[in-house]
This record gives structure tokens, sequence and C-alpha cells, in this order.
């Protein structure tokens, strides 16, 4: 007999809304809580919150303040200082936000994708992140941006990384050797499988991130889509804009775009392409490594961790990789040939339903 609603453990999910990889990353782990017969309780904002309600109608959402970051600059350094106040303030905010939520609804534990406000002393919290060691451009700020982190972190009961503990991994560096003794490795998280479907389109190119670069990177993209096609007229392009509230579809004979899509139509979408392009935000990098598709990836400018990983995978022979200025689709796509994607176990899923599992035994 399936138990009411009251007698079900009750778990706040709360992604960082921080371009859409934060959210989309945890649906994984929204399933699995399902399908343990939790009540899963959503808290976000902006179109990381809207997304997870297209994709979950059925359950409840909460709004948490704000952290309204943009890429402005090239410089990350520049960009995060002269925004940390309102950052600061956010998480200030937010704390307080989370006690009243955990309050009202009863809530027994909290899962937070990045939300560093987001923890309490009342129940049990995890904190998911990819980014132990942070990546900065100084050696003195890196030590004590690791510092504050590793501090910050020790307020959570239990650090989950999306990551598999061994070699080859996806995160490199920064999700690996550190002294955090309370980290657990939850495999690697995608919404996306591999599907067995025909080839529809030859590119694949797939947006995300914050505000203002993925627009930047969107119209150079049109345009270099467009020069491409006049040499290559039978190229087939995909060109999905990951614009939450934007609900857009135009279609040609070689250029299709959509302003989003599911993740079910996205599965699909993706499947049929022979190559894709888009940011190299982990959260895009492990839904690639769980379709095993070949891709060339654009970081975001002034986002450390995006060139780290760039630039890692690079090394590796795994993605080729090119600068958002530099960007040149013909020449992008001769250089792909020589890169054959991530090779990586996929079987490690069952860490996340052990963490899942040891998580809820324990409230």
């Amino acid at each position: 007999m399936k138990t009411s609603s009251k007698q079900k453990k009750r778990i706040l999910v709360a992604p960082l809304n921080w371009g859409l990889g934060h959210a989309t990353r945890c649906m994984p782990i929204i399933n699995t809580l399902i399908e343990q017969d939790v009540e899963v309780i959503i808290a976000s904002d902006g179109t990381a919150l809207n997304l997870l309600k297209k994709e979950y109608p059925q359950l409840t959402f909460l709004e948490l303040p704000a952290y309204n970051v943009t890429y402005r600059t090239s410089n990350m350094l520049w960009n995060i200082a002269t925004q940390s106040p309102k950052i600061a303030v956010a998480m200030f905010h937010e704390f307080f936000a989370l006690q009243r939520i955990i309050k009202k609804h009863q809530i027994d534990a909290v899962i937070t994708d990045n939300r560093y406000g987001c923890w309490t002393w009342k129940v049990p919290t995890v904190f998911m992140t990819h980014q132990i060691n942070i990546k900065t451009p100084n050696r003195i700020l890196q030590f004590l941006v690791s510092w504050w982190n590793f501090l910050v972190l020790r307020l959570f009961n239990t650090v989950w990384i999306p990551d598999v503990p061994n070699e080859p991994n996806l995160a490199g560096d920064l999700a690996h050797n550190f002294p955090i003794r309370h980290a657990k490795y939850i495999g690697v998280l995608s919404r996306m499988k591999p599907l067995k479907v025909g080839k529809r389109y030859d590119i694949g190119i797939i947006l995300s991130g914050p505000e203002p670069q993925r627009t930047f990177l969107e119209e150079k993209l049109l345009r270099e889509v467009r020069n491409y096609q006049k040499g290559n007229p039978n190229t087939k392009v995909l060109f999905v804009k990951g614009k939450m509230n934007v609900e857009e579809y135009k279609v040609s004979d070689k250029l299709e775009i959509h302003g989003y899509l599911t993740a079910k139509e996205l599965n699909q979408k993706m499947a049929a392409c022979g190559l894709i392009i888009a940011r190299s935000g982990y959260s895009t990098v492990m839904d690639l490594v769980a379709m095993n598709k070949k891709a060339i990836m654009i970081p975001t400018p002034g986002q450390t961790e995006q060139e780290y990983l760039a630039t890692l995978y690079q090394k590796q022979q795994v993605f080729y990789t090119e600068s958002q200025s530099e960007f040149e689709l013909a020449k992008a796509i001769r250089e792909s040939e020589k890169y054959q994607g991530f090779q990586i176990d996929l079987k490690n899923q069952d860490l996340l339903k052990m963490a899942i599992k040891n998580l809820i035994n324990n409230l």
C-alpha cells in the first residue's frame, strides 16, 4: 500500500540559477528521489525554476532570492568582484528564506546545487558541486578562494561530487585531490540517455549559460552557420538557443531553430546530430558523455572553470576547443575530426542511488 504524502520524507532540492546546468543535473537526483517514494519540493529562481516547472509540473515549487550574476566582461575577477556585495546579500537572504521554508513545509533534508546560503542546523544538508578546488587566474587569490570554499563546505553535512572517483574522470583537478573528508562521488549525472536514432542533423548547436554572453554567442553562431551553409548548402543544423522564456520555432530546409526543448525532446534531437557545438559547462559535458557524442567546446569568456575544462579535454584529445572571439565554424569542423569524444563507463550510476538511499535512511 502506497504511503500518503504526510508519511513520506520531504526533501528540498535547491539548484543555483546560473545558466541551466545546475538545474538540469539535479533532474537525475529528483527522479531518483521520486523513485524512492520521497516527496520532492523544488526551490530556485529565474530560468532554473522555470525549467524545472516545465519538467515536473506535478511538484511543489518555491522561489529563493536571485543572485543575478552576469559576465559583462572577459575578466572573471572583475565580474565577480564588482558583483560580490550583491551575491553576499542574496546568500544572506537565502539563508533566512531556507529556515522559513524548512519550518513551514516540514522539510526533512536539503539538497542544494551550489547555493551557498542553503545550509541549516535544523535538518541534514547536502551541497553538490564539481568545483572543490576553484580555479582563478591568480595563485594567491586561488588559495584564498579555496580556503573560503573549504570553510563554507564544512557547514554542510555532506558534499556530493557529480563525477567518478577514479581515472578517467570528468572534472580533473576541480574535483580531485582535496582535503574534505565528508565528500562523496555520486557518478556522472545526466538527464540524457544514449538513443539509437538516425542522423537528421549534421550539426547541433546547444546554447546555455549566463547573459549577456549567451546572446553574444547566439548571434555569432547564427552568422557563422549562414556563412558556412553558403558554401555547404546541404548541411543541416539544429539550433537550440536555451531561452526558457521564448517559445520559438523556426525551420527552413537546412536550419531548425528552437528557443527551448524539454529534456525528452532535446535528448531525441541531440541523438540525431552528428556533431554538437556547446559551452564547456560541466553539465553539458556530462550530457555529451552520457550520449557518447563528439563536440566542439566554446567556453564562456572569463569563466575560468569552463576554460579549464575546455583546455583539459583538448589536451586529452577528447573535444576540440575554440575561444568565442576567434571561433570560425569551418575551421572548427575540420579540427574536430581529430577528436573522438569522451569514453567513460557510466555503470557508476549506482553511486547516486547509494548516496540517496543513505541520506533517506539517516533521516
